[in-house]
């Protein structure tokens, strides 16, 4: 040989010369060809730019060609990338074998990247599966071969159950058959894997296509029902959702839930498709008939060539599947040298007549990732018959079968030019698919020397498609919404308005639905507002479904044991109890009075936190409330006299919303800021603290209280500056008793109180006025008993009513102290001596079974509800309804906020004559709109704990009523105006 270009060693190393003088160029000489293969099989990052790939025909001696082919197989092996290898010398005998071969190397781990799942055929098996049963079924009933499989065995079993009797005389039973044997075939695809190692990536394939996705649903799901429903529904949707994904899972590990993709066999153009149903279309592949075409060998290869395209199609098809997206290297099919007898001849043949007829016909997609590569000696005939003249060779064979058919571009008849344009269109979208040119040619033994570049780089996957990325996210939208979650269980105790504060308290608005107390089995307090929250629920149940109109009523208290008290059941819940069964008794006997379209009475619940802390909070969720629900007429409650009250009141009164206090008896309760007096919005049932504190200290100095004139007294009282009823009650007593006979001793928490009374005992006063509250009254009495040398004599105000309540048996069982208070309303005071022979209030009377219906039987006498607070939570709610009332009738129209103020707001008329608590008319706005001669009663507690009412100072009744002693300017009851 004669020197080329380059030198000799370098030559020597470019092409080496086998024994038989064929030209074998090293790998580094080829990388021209590896550059054009890489771009062939380079997946594009876009949809829009796949196309299908031309085919690539290896032009060179047997040799040479094994030799490029092999290094191409390497270099797809190195990278782990989808490749078949099928040798010249294949055990293939057909266009089946061919395709078994294909798809059993395109399977193999070597042929996916690690973590990913491996390409599936689930059409093809199919369809090679129907092409064995005919092949059983064309060789009549012989029996399967000796040392055949189980698989080939259970074949040849099938094909004779659907061929005799009693299954092959019915085609339903056959249908039937084979439907079985077709489920229990593919009943757990990861079992029927050939290679163990490729179960786990291949089932993590299935469980990333519903897992991740399904799990972060689930968890958005749960973490919206927690908000918008509570907690526990938000764990049963995730159950139930997790339950859908595991369901989801498993079956797509079994083969039966791809029957469903079997129907595309309907709509390809081979075989017969004129049955119903795929397993018609089986049994008609299966079944031979009489007479059958010449082309229908032909006609199954093509439907063999046409399943494994769509497979591979699917494979790639870019949907929400991550695999998909990761395959970024189309699947080669490498034919190590092709001779005319070669089944893959055939093979390529059928795959570019597929092609084309998806193209030509519509009925499949067009676009297919397969490359073929082929290596072909360009001297080898076209013809395998060795007798055969010399004629076209096999290159030019494989050219014409990949050729794209143009229109020769001749002259056209005027008739026939009318359809040039339709031609030429459908030639525009054959090239569109199959592009201009169908095969690119490369000699692989021509070298004409010099350098050559680098290859390409190639195309790495993208770096979201990576394995772990779907479960990275799965677990972030999982701890997001658990986080959620979680916030929504600490920071929400219930939907609608339910907000858990930052001392555990849960507050907002219910319809009683909720419960705001923990149930503590009994322990503690927590949960003695249950029942009547039932009854009140039960109450507004019935309206709703009544479908008749009605007003709302919202009321605003504590109802939450104070989270500081650790025991509590020490904590007194006794007023709001009672205030509770005070406006379910009204709310009842309100809706079983009303008949046809009268109007009924619906109550809510807002709970302000204990002591108030969150009023002005929980006023903002009523105020919103009620500009989106009209039928709330009226707010009722504000029993506490504290600065967060005053809030609530002020933000609520700018809403026009009728507010009607029950024990808030601070003297400015309502006062506005500057010069603007009282809020007209607001209406006081509570006698106000200069008003109770006069008759207090009138009553002490005459000898009402203990039998004796009292000259001087000690008035403890509450220094919490939030605390307003406590400070201004202490004031007013101090007035109205003799000038400096009144000893002010104010504490700010229980050491303190305790200090001052014990510093009060050492010099024992004539009178203990105790103005503070009743949490802090039984510490009160415990220091009084131990401190005190003489019997003391105790005043309060109707503020201890609560503490009496759970408690008036103890205070008469040990009659270490004399009791005296003020309550707003007493059942005691409904007697003989007070009113005669007038005819006592009903409330009292349906009192004690609403009692037993809606407390606990077991609490005995230690949680007894407040009757004082039942008295004046009923009047608030009867009177609201009876005025509302009143409106609908006389508008013709449901009653608006607006409505029952203006009827509230009238001071020449009784609004509520027969009250629990007394005739209730209001005064002029001057005055804070207070109850015109609101009765204040004077009563003690007797050894045996019954209460005695002592003095009844203004109108209880509208009729004559008993004397009392009443301070001078104080009505008494014996002259109240008829």
């Amino acid at each position: 040989m004669g020197e080329r270009p380059g030198g000799g060693e370098r030559e020597s190393e470019a092409w080496r010369m086998a024994g038989d003088g064929d030209r074998i160029l090293s790998e580094d000489r080829l990388r021209g060809v590896l550059d054009l293969f890489e771009r062939l099989r380079e997946r594009p990052p876009w949809r829009w730019r796949e196309r299908l790939r031309p085919l690539l025909l290896l032009l060179g001696p047997g040799r040479a060609a094994s030799h490029a082919a092999e290094m191409l197989k390497s270099r797809c092996e190195d990278e782990r990338a989808p490749v078949s290898h099928i040798a010249a010398e294949t055990p293939a005998t057909d266009v089946a074998g061919v395709l078994r071969e294909a798809k059993r190397e395109l399977s193999q781990p070597s042929s996916r990247a690690r973590g990913e799942p491996g390409l599936r055929f689930p059409l093809l098996e199919m369809a090679l599966w129907l092409r064995d049963l005919r092949e059983i079924r064309l060789a009549g009933d012989r029996p399967a071969p000796r040392g055949a499989s189980s698989t080939e065995r259970e074949n040849h079993q099938l094909v004779r159950r659907l061929t005799h009797p009693p299954v092959g005389d019915n085609e339903n039973a056959r249908r039937r058959e084979l439907n079985r044997v077709i489920r229990r075939r593919g009943r757990d695809v990861l079992r029927d894997l050939e290679e163990v190692r490729g179960r786990p990536a291949t089932f993590l394939s299935f469980l990333e296509q519903i897992a991740p996705i399904g799990i972060a649903v689930v968890a958005l799901i749960s973490a919206g029902t927690a908000a918008a429903l509570d907690l526990a529904s938000a764990v049963l949707a995730a159950v139930i959702g997790l339950a859908f994904v595991t369901v989801q899972i498993v079956a797509r590990t079994r083969g039966w839930y791809g029957v469903r993709r079997f129907s595309w066999f309907l709509r390809q153009p081979y075989v017969d498709r004129d049955s119903t149903g795929f397993l018609g279309f089986a049994l008609g592949v299966f079944d031979p008939r009489p007479v059958e075409p010449e082309d229908h060998g032909e006609q199954l290869d093509l439907l063999l060539v046409a399943a494994f395209l769509e497979d591979l199609r699917r494979n790639y098809r870019r949907d929400y599947r991550r695999a998909a997206w990761a395959r970024v290297r189309y699947p080669v099919l490498i034919f190590e040298h092709l001779s005319a007898g070669h089944p893959g001849v055939t093979f390529v043949e059928l795959v570019e007549r597929v092609r084309a007829d998806s193209q030509m016909t519509g009925r499949l997609p067009g676009f297919d990732p397969l490359i073929i590569v082929a290596g072909v000696d360009p001297t080898a005939p076209a013809d395998d018959d060795p007798s055969a003249p010399s004629g076209p060779r096999l290159v030019d064979r494989l050219a014409q079968a990949v050729r794209v058919d143009m229109s020769s571009g001749e002259p056209q008849s005027v008739i026939a030019a009318r359809g040039l344009w339709d031609r030429y269109t459908r030639e525009q979208r054959r090239v569109g698919v199959l592009g201009s040119r169908r095969e690119l040619r490369v000699d692989i033994t021509r070298d004409p020397g010099g350098d050559l570049p680098p290859i390409r780089p190639v195309r790495r996957r993208p770096r979201l498609t990576h394995p772990a990325l779907p479960w990275i996210a799965m677990v972030a939208v999982a701890a997001a919404s658990i986080s959620v979650i979680s916030v929504q269980v600490v920071k929400y105790c219930s939907p609608f308005g339910i907000r858990r504060m930052a001392n555990g308290e849960c507050v907002g608005v219910t319809d009683g639905s909720y419960r705001f107390g923990e149930d503590s089995g009994g322990k503690n307090n927590d949960n003695r507002l249950n029942k009547v929250l039932d009854a009140i629920e039960a109450q507004n149940d019935h309206v709703k479904e009544s479908g008749k109109p009605y007003a709302t009523v919202v009321y605003l208290g504590p109802v939450t044991a104070d989270p500081s008290i650790k025991n509590k059941r020490i904590d007194l819940l006794a007023g709001v109890q009672g205030e509770l069964i005070g406006l379910a008794i009204a709310q009842k006997r309100f809706n079983d009075a009303a008949e046809g379209d009268d109007l009924r009475l619906r109550v809510l619940i807002a709970n302000a936190g204990a002591r108030f802390r969150y009023a002005e909070h929980v006023a903002e969720q009523i105020r919103t409330r009620a500009l989106k629900d009209r039928s709330i007429v009226a707010v009722i409650g504000f029993e506490q006299s504290r600065r967060q009250t005053q809030q609530a009141i002020k933000l609520l009164a700018k809403s026009a919303l009728p507010l009607v206090g029950t024990a808030n008896s601070y003297d400015g309760t309502a006062l506005l800021d500057g010069d603007a007096g009282y809020s007209p919005y607001y209406f006081r049932l509570a006698s106000p603290n200069s008003r109770t504190a006069a008759h207090a200290a009138y009553w002490a100095r005459h000898g009402d209280v203990g039998g004796k004139k009292v000259d001087d007294a000690v008035v403890i009282y509450d220094g919490d500056p939030d605390d307003l009823y406590s400070g201004n009650l202490a004031t007013d007593f101090q007035k109205a008793f003799r000038p400096g006979k009144a000893l002010m001793r104010p504490y700010k928490n229980p050491g303190e109180l305790n200090r001052s009374v014990r510093e009060a005992c050492q010099d024992q006063p004539d009178l203990f006025y105790y103005a503070g509250r009743s949490d802090e009254f039984r510490s009160f009495i415990n220091v009084l008993e131990l401190s005190c040398p003489k019997r003391p004599l105790v005043l309060a105000d109707d503020e201890i009513a609560k503490y009496v309540s759970d408690n008036a048996e103890d205070i008469g069982r040990k009659n270490t102290f004399d009791l005296y208070f003020t309550p707003l309303a007493a059942r005691e005071a409904w007697t003989w001596r007070w009113i005669g022979d007038q005819s006592p209030q009903t409330f009292y009377s349906d009192y004690d079974p609403a009692v037993r219906e809606m407390t606990d039987e077991d609490k005995g006498s230690g949680q007894r509800p407040s009757i004082t607070r039942a008295a004046v939570g009923y009047d608030a709610t009867t009177l609201v309804a009876t005025v509302a009332s009143k409106v609908y009738w006389q508008e013709k129209a449901l009653p608006s906020a607006g409505s029952v103020f203006a009827a509230l707001n009238d001071p020449d008329h009784d609004v509520l004559r027969n009250g629990a608590s007394g005739v209730l008319r209001f005064g002029s706005r001057s005055t804070g709109h207070q109850v015109i001669d609101r009765p204040v009663i004077l009563a003690t507690i007797k050894q045996d704990g019954t209460t005695e009412v002592k003095e009844v100072c203004g109108r209880l009744i509208a009729g004559r009523q008993g004397k009392a002693d009443c301070p001078p300017g104080g009505e008494k009851g014996g002259n109240a105006p008829e």
